[in-house]
């Protein structure tokens, strides 16, 4: 969709914007993390981008339109793009107003004229101490610097692609572009926050539909005809710019990969824009970020992190003392250490040192009135906490926060790439802690404060979180019900305590579809919870695509456990780690991170452990 170009644009850049970054606007920052992406750079202003690996593809379309013939072979070299659309509160960040008509922190910045896309690059480029791209005189790129810019044609289409050659990425049917677009059949006549439909090969979101996308190049109809193969750029002059990958409003046939000039929103130039309008930024890769090549989205940029599985313990987690008879006891632990140990499981797992989680990152998700009561109570003398399920010991509250940050550690340690996955062998347990409530032995909901960390610290914006203890995480479900960041899928016994989990309870709000649970009968053994989990999981973590895979791993439905009244075995439970392992792999890099819960009868608990963590490490 080309525009008329302007003769002159921007105001100078204050020394006050060039002071501002992007971090402080991060968490509204819409989806972030690597997908199925070569590789992601988190900039130093936090925003995530993809770095597109150099390569060789065919621009254009044989049965398209004129202007997009003749096909021909185009060299580009690697480049950084961001993953997303530039969102509200991205350009809030740095750009005074909201310009958008269908307003909202993670929807597409809109009604962005092609100067202001190219302004919001420029004090981009400074916040982070980048030399700006764009003359504010002439309105010309220089190439050279190494600040934000609008991508080119030829840049935009060979990401989208993503090295298919079909119509749209993810191949010629247009019925499925529902899954990957919001576009006039599906998107109800406004935009959408972004990262909500699926991401193409390389872990690009929303490159069809939502908001048409500014590109660097003044639009030329015949340019494929005459343009150089190697990095080509549009004319220097001319009166139109072209826009790229359809919008909301638009047809099938707009969003197809190759089409330059489709279902124009009405007359507009440059310096105006309308709803359907956005814009993502570019910026050449640095030479550190990988070498030019022509081994496409697998290459050298996308070796996967090391094979390795960590394991988190610590004898603090011992401490936390319950009271004589009691299931929720420290020999679980030690029935655990020893059962690997034995098994030579052991020596072969990378130690993860545990340290005590901040408040910080404990507020993420509990208030902070709950956390100084949960590490008060104890020297308070008080034997429970809240409830009579929650009993706690002099050091528990030490303890909790200790095993909160140990599962954090192991978050740093799969992000960093320093293992592939890690099994967290901690206690007191969390996914039944609520945001200002103890309940049901947990005292801090470990999962549900390192989604948030992991999302915060390590911009891993999409987390999954498989609950499969018997019983069903209400505090974890709770605390995302309402967010589409979070999607929660448990698997549990019902009717049983603590009496939630329905399978109706799907989300409300913006979170609605992503909870997920599928309670079971008593008496359900392997085969029950394998059919179950593969029916409900599988299709909504491809619809999904999570940036991490966190396990609620309770064992407390072992047909020993003494709480469980379930069937399940060893065996069982490392199917359902495998089953896991194939959605982390898909969408996540493998990166999963497991945290024990529940289960109680210590020869059951351990053999079953061990069974997932062979799993985890094959």
């Amino acid at each position: 969709m080309p525009f008329r170009k302007p003769q002159a644009w921007a105001a100078p850049l204050t020394a006050a914007l060039a002071a501002l970054t992007l971090a402080s606007c991060q968490d509204d920052a819409g989806p972030a993390g690597t997908g199925q992406a070569p590789y992601v750079v988190t900039t130093a202003g936090g925003a995530q981008m993809v770095l597109i690996p150099g390569g060789t593809f065919e621009m254009g379309s044989a049965a398209g339109r004129d202007d997009e013939r003749p096909v021909r072979t185009v060299r580009l070299d690697p480049f950084l793009m961001d993953r997303c659309e530039v969102t509200q509160a991205q350009y809030g960040c740095l750009v005074l107003g909201n310009p958008s008509h269908f307003k909202g922190p993670d929807r597409p910045v809109e009604q962005i004229s092609w100067a202001d896309a190219a302004l919001y690059c420029n004090k981009r480029s400074l916040a982070e101490g980048l030399e700006p791209c764009y003359d504010e005189a002439t309105a010309r790129c220089r190439f050279d610097a190494d600040g934000y810019r609008l991508p080119t044609e030829a840049e935009w289409e060979y990401a989208c692609r993503a090295g298919t050659r079909t119509a749209y990425f993810f191949g010629d049917d247009p019925r499925r572009l529902r899954d990957h677009a919001w576009f006039a059949a599906n998107a109800s006549k406004q935009t959408h926050p972004v990262g909500t439909r699926r991401p193409n090969p390389w872990g690009l979101f929303d490159v069809l539909g939502n908001v048409a996308e500014w590109c660097n190049d003044v639009y030329d109809e015949a340019a494929y005809a005459a343009g150089p193969a190697e990095n080509p750029r549009g004319p220097d002059d001319g009166e139109r710019y072209v826009l790229r990958g359809g919008a909301w409003s638009s047809s099938p046939d707009a969003c197809r990969s190759a089409c330059r000039a489709c279902d124009s929103p009405g007359f507009q130039d440059a310096c105006f824009s309308r709803d359907a309008i956005g814009f993502r930024c570019v910026r050449k890769a640095p030479p550190a970020t990988g070498p030019r090549g022509d081994e496409g989205p697998a290459g050298a940029a996308d070796a996967p992190p090391p094979a390795k599985v960590g394991f988190l313990y610590d004898d603090v987690f011992l401490r936390h003392e319950t009271g004589p008879g009691h299931p929720e006891r420290p020999a679980r632990l030690t029935a655990i250490v020893d059962r690997l140990r034995a098994a030579g499981l052991l020596a072969r797992l990378v130690p993860i040192k545990a340290a005590p989680a901040a408040d910080e990152w404990l507020t993420t998700v509990h208030s902070a009135e709950y956390v100084a009561r949960v590490t008060a109570a104890a020297g308070e003398g008080k034997t429970y906490l809240d409830t009579q399920d929650v009993p706690i010991g002099k050091a528990s509250g030490h303890v909790a926060v200790m095993a909160v940050g140990g599962v954090l550690a192991a978050v740093d340690a799969v992000a960093e790439g320093k293992v592939a996955r890690a099994f967290c062998a901690v206690r007191p347990p969390g996914h039944h802690a609520r945001r200002d409530r103890a309940m049901g032995f947990c005292l801090f909901n470990n999962v549900a404060v390192a989604a948030r960390y992991a999302q915060k610290k390590h911009g891993l914006a999409k987390v999954l979180i498989v609950d499969w203890d018997v019983h069903h995480g209400n505090g974890t479900q709770e605390m995302f019900y309402r967010d589409a960041t979070v999607l929660y899928v448990g698997v549990h016994r019902a009717p049983f305590y603590p009496g939630t989990g329905a399978a109706d309870e799907t989300g409300e709000g913006l979170g609605r579809g992503f909870t997920i649970n599928v309670p079971l009968p008593a008496g359900s053994g392997d085969a029950a919870f394998a059919k179950a989990l593969a029916e409900a999981l599988e299709p909504a973590a491809r619809r999904f695509q999570p940036d991490l895979v966190l396990i609620s791993a309770g064992f407390d439905a072992h047909k020993d456990d003494p709480l469980g009244g379930m069937q399940m075995t060893p065996d069982g439970y490392a199917a359902l780690t495998r089953l896991v392992r194939r959605i982390a792999d898909t969408s996540a890099r493998g990166r999963i991170v497991s945290v024990l819960e529940g289960g109680y009868d210590l020869a059951g608990l351990a053999a079953s452990v061990e069974a997932h963590v062979r799993a985890l490490m094959e």
